[in-house]
């Protein structure tokens, strides 16, 4: 950069964006790409692109959630079994899964001060590295 308003430039490039018709280096920079930039329609989901895929309907995810069911409806009757009985299984074993939890719960309400205070600064670490890693520049189709 060169002169002070090609910094101005680069601190607040909206209020500045004259300063590409003066200057030809910001210009090479900062100018147009001639890339075409053409917005997602909401009825489109992107997919892999590296894997060769283009964008694919709604309906083609309605229909690949219906043949889902489907399949686990036929391994259902296939291995004699109901889907109401896949089901509470698997309440099953969400409620041991909860009843770890409140024991992992009650075990920490009755822990030490010192441990409970460990527990919470963790607890507050590990937060802070997700906000970090949401708050980061965006990559991929974001970007």
């Amino acid at each position: 950069m060169k002169t002070d308003s090609c910094l101005q430039y680069l601190e607040d490039p909206e209020a500045n964006a004259g300063h590409l018709d003066e200057c030809a280096e910001c210009r090479a920079l900062f100018g147009e790409t001639h890339v075409p930039a053409t917005p997602l329609a909401i009825r489109e989901l992107p997919l892999a692109t590296w894997e060769g895929a283009t964008h694919r309907s709604w309906p083609l995810v309605l229909a690949g959630f219906v043949v889902a069911l489907a399949a686990a409806a036929v391994l259902c009757f296939i291995a004699g079994m109901t889907p109401l009985h896949v089901v509470e299984s698997s309440f099953r074993s969400v409620q041991s899964m909860r009843a770890f939890v409140t024991t992992s719960a009650e075990a920490l309400r009755t822990a030490s001060m010192g441990a409970q205070i460990a527990f919470f600064g963790a607890f507050i670490v590990v937060d802070g590295v997700l906000v970090a890693l949401l708050r980061r520049s965006p990559r991929g189709i974001d970007a």
